[in-house]
Formats: structure tokens, C-alpha cells, sequence
């Protein structure tokens, strides 16, 4: 069997490491000589470090596997220690004999004897398996680190999901009981072919709704289809009454905003505008992109009324444009903008959020 990609990566990056070490204990006598003015010393000592390092190298894994085995935390301690005593001991003895040997094979001058080779690199190798297992905690800690963030950050995601399920949650009641009052008020005169119309538009409205692949954001096209369809159900309401105009370049369809973004802002204008003017009244959606924003706006004639009059700007506090703002928030923080403003003869809602094609991150998260 060939060995695993992890361990054949952790033997190339302690190879590559391992060799950096022997390179730099090489280079010490030629730089020592040279900053004395004496003789470079020969090259072939620059082998004896070589192979020891690559010993070590060949070692490395085992010794991330002890460390990630046996961490010396306060729980076991006292046990782990122990284990990486008997550990250290096996690695300064394999590295002893593998290095002597190595280097005889090499034919290169190495200690006169295995037990000279022993006690010379006795305290070097306990420092270097002290300095391993010590990189295998850190490694292994690190780990730990992003795996813990990870899950908070999907626990995070999760919160704020449903969060934000809720908040488009209390849209729907408020606009689903809008709905059923135009239904009623269409039986209650005796239009059935218009009530009829209406339930099926309702039906329409409803499958939008309560489809479950849709997420928080949609597509400026399908937002302004669900609009449309809403607007159907309100025409049997108003009838003539009631002018719409869609003000949208067709290269914006694509961008993503989200769901129910214009819906809550056209029954404001329907109940701000249509509602208080018996003559006829007009709502005009209209998107354009500015800059790195998408400003969707949503205006209506035929209001006046007090609040217009005075310059302020008509009621803002309902659940529609309350939870609107929540959400908003909540999908893009500050990189948002919610404004309602009256003007004469009626009353203007303006919308921004970030142009984008693909779905972001909420800003929660």
C-alpha cells in the first residue's frame, strides 16, 4: 500500500526544513573561517550534518504523531510526558545508529564508535525532539483553533439565518392579511368573476412565498415578477384608479436583492397614496445602478394629505418597512441605505444595497 498524502507532505516539508538546518550548521565554520581569515575547511563536513538532518527528517512524522497522541495538557500530563521521555530516548538512539552507520556507508569520517557518536549528539537530539514535539502541539492547537472558529462561524450563520427567516416571516402574515381583505371586499360587493381572479392571484403569491429553495436574496427579475403579481391582485381592488409604471433597464435583472424588498414598499405607497385620494393615483418602481450600489425607488401620486404638506415623511414604524430595515441590516450592515420621504401629492421610498451578481455573505456572519 502507498503511503497517505499526508504523510508523504509532512515528510517533503520536514525534508525541506531538515535540510535548511543542516545547511545552516554547515555554513557555520566557512563563515567563522572566513570572518578570521583562515582556511575554508572541507567541504566533505558539511556531510556528517546532512545526514544526521534527514535522519531526523525521516523521524519528523513520527514525532508529530506522538505529539498530536499524547498532548501535554493538564488532564494526562504526567502520561504524556512519560511517553515522549521514552520517545525522545528511541530518537536520539535511532538517529545515532542510523547517522553512524550512514555516514560508514558514505565512507566518510565518522565518530570511532557508536557510543562516542551517542554521547556527542546526546543533548542536540533531545533538544531536537523537544523542539518537534513542540511544533506538533503548535500544529495540532492551530488546528484546533480553526476548526473551533469554523463551527462558530456556521453556528454564527445559522443564528443569523434564522434571523433573518423570522424577520421575512412577520412580511408575510402582514402581507398575506392585505391580500385576503381585498378578497373579502371583492365578495362583499358581488364581483365574483374579480374575486375568482383575485384567489388565483393569491394562489400565484402564495407558491412564490412558500417556495423553499428561495433564499434571502432573489434576482431584481423575480422580485419585480412577485411585484407585478401582487399588483394584478390589487388592480381588482382599485381598477382604473390605479396606474403602474416599471422604470427598470433590463441589464439590471440580473442583480440579486432581497426577497421581498419591493412588495412591503408598494403596499406602503398603495396605503399612503391610493388609499387617501379618491381620483386616480400612480406608483412607479424604478431601479438604476450607482456605482458599486443598486438604488431601487418606489414612488407614488396622489396622497397629499397633511404629512406632505408639512414636509415630513408619511408613517414608517409598520412591520413591512421595521422588519425591512432589520434585514437589511442584518444582510449587508452598513453598506445599506432605507429612506421614506414625503413630497407633494404623495410620498417616495428609496432603497440601496450593494450591486452584486452572486449572493454575499451576511454581514452578521
Amino acid at each position: 500500500m502507498s503511503p497517505p498524502p499526508r504523510l508523504l507532505l509532512q515528510l517533503a516539508y520536514a525534508l525541506a526544513a531538515w535540510t535548511a538546518v543542516a545547511v545552516l550548521a554547515g555554513l557555520r565554520d566557512p563563515l567563522y573561517a572566513l570572518s578570521v581569515g583562515r582556511a575554508l575547511p572541507p567541504a566533505r563536513l558539511m556531510v556528517e550534518p546532512l545526514v544526521n538532518c534527514w535522519v531526523w527528517a525521516l523521524l519528523t512524522p513520527t514525532m508529530l504523531w506522538l505529539a498530536d497522541r499524547f498532548p501535554l495538557d493538564r488532564r494526562r500530563w504526567r502520561a504524556s510526558l512519560a511517553v515522549h521521555a521514552a520517545g525522545a530516548l528511541c530518537a536520539v538512539g535511532v538517529s545515532a545508529v542510523l547517522t553512524f552507520h550512514g555516514l560508514a556507508w558514505l565512507g566518510h569520517e565518522a565518530a570511532p564508535s557508536l557510543e562516542a557518536e551517542l554521547a556527542a549528539e546526546l543533548f542536540i537530539d533531545v533538544y531536537s525532539y523537544a523542539a518537534v514535539v513542540a511544533l506538533g502541539h503548535a500544529l495540532t492547537y492551530h488546528r484546533l483553533s480553526v476548526a473551533q472558529r469554523l463551527r462558530a462561524s456556521e453556528l454564527e450563520a445559522q443564528l443569523l439565518g434564522a434571523r433573518l427567516t423570522a424577520l421575512e416571516a412577520r412580511l408575510q402574515p402582514h402581507f398575506l392579511f392585505n391580500a385576503l381583505n381585498t378578497v373579502s371586499s371583492l365578495v362583499r360587493t358581488g364581483d365574483s368573476d374579480a374575486a375568482v381572479r383575485a384567489v388565483a392571484r393569491l394562489g400565484d403569491l402564495l407558491r412564490a412565498l412558500l417556495r423553499e429553495d428561495a433564499g434571502q436574496e432573489v434576482s431584481l427579475a423575480q422580485e419585480l415578477e412577485f411585484v407585478e403579481r401582487y399588483l394584478e391582485l390589487e388592480r381588482a381592488r382599485f381598477g382604473d384608479r390605479l396606474e403602474i409604471a416599471l422604470e427598470v433597464d433590463p441589464a439590471l435583472l440580473p442583480a440579486l436583492v432581497p426577497r421581498l424588498v419591493l412588495q412591503p414598499l408598494v403596499e406602503n405607497a398603495l396605503r399612503h397614496g391610493i388609499d387617501r385620494s379618491a381620483a386616480r393615483a400612480r406608483v412607479a418602481v424604478r431601479a438604476a445602478r450607482d456605482g458599486a450600489m443598486l438604488r431601487l425607488e418606489v414612488e407614488d401620486w396622489g396622497a397629499g394629505g397633511d404629512a406632505a404638506q408639512a414636509g415630513r415623511a408619511p408613517p414608517s414604524t409598520g412591520v413591512g418597512l421595521s422588519g425591512m430595515r432589520a434585514r437589511l441590516a442584518r444582510l449587508y450592515g452598513e453598506r445599506h441605505e432605507l429612506s421614506l420621504v414625503a413630497q407633494p401629492g404623495g410620498s417616495v421610498a428609496r432603497v440601496a444595497v450593494p450591486f452584486h451578481l452572486q449572493a454575499l455573505q451576511a454581514a452578521g456572519s
